[in-house]
């Protein structure tokens, strides 16, 4: 009796192993296109299904690489459900819009997504990892605008600009401001590459001021502006031309490569009236006594004082300077300073210290523009294509820039943020005391 009954738990004992092992969560990836042209999204849609519920949502990858834009739009998850064998699992769904910065082929990791959901039996939550297998999508402009530098697609693209001031009557040391506003349909305004206002003339001194981006989105449709403001300052007198602005894109409407441009501004700029010499004044031996008598007896008593106060207020300079330079500002600076100076390798090691401020004061900014930004300016420098021209090199320093004063906006948005959360009461009311 007793081998038989061996015998029945050992058939049993699968049966059971099986009841208690909870289903496994489904993850299914699907990408409608691989191929777009650089600046269109392409979707990556991920589907996270389990037999009960998640009690947390799931934890995705990044999905990041060089020279590709990854985003999430609003509402870009959704729950779902299906039948699986003859019972209802539930999820979430999300849609990546991937951006092919440039014409290439690119590849995305994959990684592991962490999914928590409830156990059929026992309703405790279950972690557990599923990867997602990695892929590559390709950037490809279409023939008639390979020759486009920068490459730029898009719906509809305006250009505009306004001039404050009156060119045609100016006086040196006068200036006038241009402000120059691209507006752009079917494209992201990180897309649209700089204008300024042309080759700098001599005699004019430029003074840019950072540019400004807008974006919206209505029902998948991505749209804004990128509006840059540019100081002209007249020094001398004479007759200077602004050259016409040129913006060439590619339309995604009508298959074709159009233009649109700024006409030239004419400068006329008088001289300033010339200032009358002073006469020169008869020498006052007794006024001249009187003053240097003064100043050394000032020259002593500041002596007297540097000797018994300077130590104290060097140490406390030097404490000061210290502290300024380890401030999250002065890195900023710094990186500035190397960005004006056109100085890769400097501003690269300028932006790491500046990143590790940033996250030792707690800021969480996205620094994937900056990123890309770098990226874009070493493939210019030093790819293994023919030398980059000057117009790509000023366009990708202009746009790191700009992804760094973007940068710190962003922390300085979040510090102020952080600085509204209410504090606790000092003196809490025990309301057993009453």
């Amino acid at each position: 009796m007793i081998p038989a009954l061996v015998i029945l738990c050992f058939l049993f004992l699968p049966a059971i192993s099986q009841a208690q092992e909870a289903p496994q969560p489904i993850v299914r990836t699907t990408l409608e296109q691989d191929t777009a042209i650089p600046g269109q999204p392409l979707i990556f849609r991920i589907t996270v299904l389990v037999p009960t519920w998640m009690p947390t949502p799931p934890v995705f990858p990044s999905f990041e690489a060089q020279n590709v834009v990854v985003r999430l739009p609003s509402r870009a998850s959704s729950p779902t459900s299906e039948r699986v064998n003859g019972d209802t699992w539930s999820g979430v769904s999300r849609a990546y819009r991937l951006y092919p910065m440039v014409p290439g082929t690119f590849h995305i990791p994959g990684g592991p997504i962490t999914i928590t959901y409830a156990d059929p039996n026992t309703r405790q939550p279950i972690k557990t990892e599923v990867d997602v297998a990695p892929f590559a999508i390709t950037g490809e402009a279409p023939e008639i605008a390979r020759d486009l530098t920068p490459f730029l697609a898009a719906n509809a693209l305006t250009l505009t600009r306004q001039v404050d001031g009156t060119p045609e009557d100016l006086a040196a040391g006068d200036a006038l401001t241009l402000t120059t506003t691209i507006k752009v349909t079917g494209a992201a305004p990180m897309f649209v590459p700089p204008v300024g206002a042309g080759v700098p003339v001599e005699g004019l001194s430029y003074y840019p001021a950072s540019p400004v981006l807008k974006e919206t989105e209505n029902r998948g449709q991505i749209s804004g502006t990128r509006t840059e403001t540019v100081t002209i300052v007249a020094e001398n007198a004479g007759t200077y031309r602004i050259r016409e602005q040129k913006l060439s894109w590619y339309n995604l409407t009508s298959e074709k490569v159009e233009t649109v441009s700024v006409p030239a501004i004419d400068l006329t700029v008088t001289g300033p009236p010339v200032a009358a010499e002073p006469q020169s004044e008869a020498l006052n031996w007794r006024s001249m006594a009187y003053w240097g008598a003064a100043a050394l007896l000032l020259s002593g008593t500041f002596l007297g004082l540097l000797r018994k106060y300077g130590p104290t207020a060097a140490a406390f300079f030097q404490a000061a300077k210290a502290t300024y330079e380890a401030t999250e500002y002065f890195a900023y600076r710094r990186l500035k300073k190397a960005i004006n100076s056109q100085d890769y390798s400097a501003a690269m090691a300028k932006s790491l210290d500046w990143q590790h401020r940033l996250d030792a004061a707690g800021a969480q900014p996205d620094w994937t523009a900056l990123e890309h930004a770098f990226t874009s300016l070493g493939r210019a420098l030093y790819g293994s294509k023919s030398p980059a021209s000057s117009t790509e090199i000023r366009n990708a320093w202009s746009q790191i820039q700009t992804s760094a004063a973007d940068v710190r906006h962003q922390a300085k948005t979040q510090a102020r943020r952080r600085s509204k959360t209410p504090l606790p009461p000092l003196n809490p009311v025990d309301a057993t005391k009453f």
